[in-house]
């Protein structure tokens, strides 16, 4: 509203002024000498006729522009505060979906671990079962009683009175070498066990909860049966027969390669000689009959070449492989 009074005074002025100028040309000078005039003297003319509408006009275009100045400074200390607001509202909702985040992911993991403790708890009834201190006709009221709050039943049903105590573990040890069926399962729940401490700490569940799992009867149990595991004797794995015997094709070539080899093939063991004593020996006829001529030695036989399935192991590696004699 000011810049638009100030522009029309501005306008109103400068149109005054050409009028006065007009009026002191045509009653000082005349129209018909202005174009006779000397250019030093028209030059003057014009300087003070124009001089001043041009002073106006800086004047007026110099608060213009300071005025358009102040706008634009207002607008931007208003786009300024709409940014921080917004920027304050942006973060309060990143913050909210934040917690409400972090409020599901908490919630998914309490229902995790109460999955997973059931499942731990399944194969300690499992176990109490097993190893016969409890009866199965006793899980009905058992399971009744760890959804009503107790959630360490069965756990304490397998330590019994003295947790931890030799007498304990040499009880369960005599039921497992009884049941050797129960390894599967106390496997798992060991392995079950180690992997929900794992989580529980990693996801920071409810302290109480954590504590009673790391500390409680479950870590009580697993070590218990930690202990029972490494207490068994271990059994040496069967040992796999010579290559010759498990691999028919692999025995052929080392039969082929040996016949390379000893081409006379192994000579036969002596026979072996008996143990006479000196009351046993015959004593020898007087006239003894001529002795029979020895028969010609049949000339040998070719072996005949040996199949996968009927082959005896001919390998320098087998035991009980025949040597040939020196001569």
């Amino acid at each position: 509203m000011i810049e638009s009074f100030v522009l029309f005074l501005s306008v109103l002025t400068s149109g005054a002024w050409l009028l006065g100028a007009a009026g002191y040309v045509d009653g000082h000078i005349g129209w018909e000498n202005l174009a006779h005039q000397h250019p030093s003297e028209l030059a003057a003319l014009m300087a003070g006729v124009f001089a001043p509408l041009a002073l106006l006009w800086l004047l007026v275009a110099y608060f213009r522009q300071a005025s358009a100045q102040r706008q634009l400074a207002f607008a931007l200390k208003q786009l300024h505060w709409q940014a921080r607001k917004s920027a304050e509202q942006t973060e309060t909702i990143v913050r909210a979906l934040a917690e409400t985040q972090d409020h599901e992911r908490h919630a998914a993991s309490l229902e995790v671990f109460d999955r997973a403790m059931a499942d731990l708890q399944s194969l300690a009834a499992r176990l109490a079962v097993g190893f016969g201190l409890l009866a199965p006709s006793d899980l009905p009221a058992c399971w009744r009683m760890a959804r009503a709050g107790d959630r360490f039943l069965f756990f304490r049903a397998l330590l019994g009175d003295a947790p931890g105590s030799e007498e304990t573990r040499t009880n369960l040890a005599e039921r497992l070498s009884k049941a050797p069926d129960l390894r599967q399962p106390i496997a798992d729940y060991i392995q079950l066990q180690e992997r929900l401490a794992d989580f529980a700490t990693r996801r920071q569940i409810d302290p109480l909860a954590r504590e009673g799992l790391e500390h409680g009867p479950p870590a009580k149990l697993h070590a218990l049966l930690m202990a029972l595991l490494r207490a068994e004797p271990e059994t040496q794995p069967p040992q796999p027969g010579p290559a010759e015997y498990a691999n028919p094709s692999a025995a052929l070539m080392a039969h082929r390669v040996a016949k390379v080899l000893w081409p006379q093939g192994a000579a036969p063991a002596p026979p072996p000689t008996p143990n006479l004593e000196a009351d046993d020996i015959a004593p020898a006829p007087a006239h003894a009959p001529p002795p029979a001529p020895e028969p010609k030695p049949a000339p040998p036989e070719e072996p005949a070449a040996p199949t996968p399935g009927n082959f005896m192991p001919f390998s320098p590696l087998t035991p009980g492989f025949p040597r040939n004699h020196d001569p």
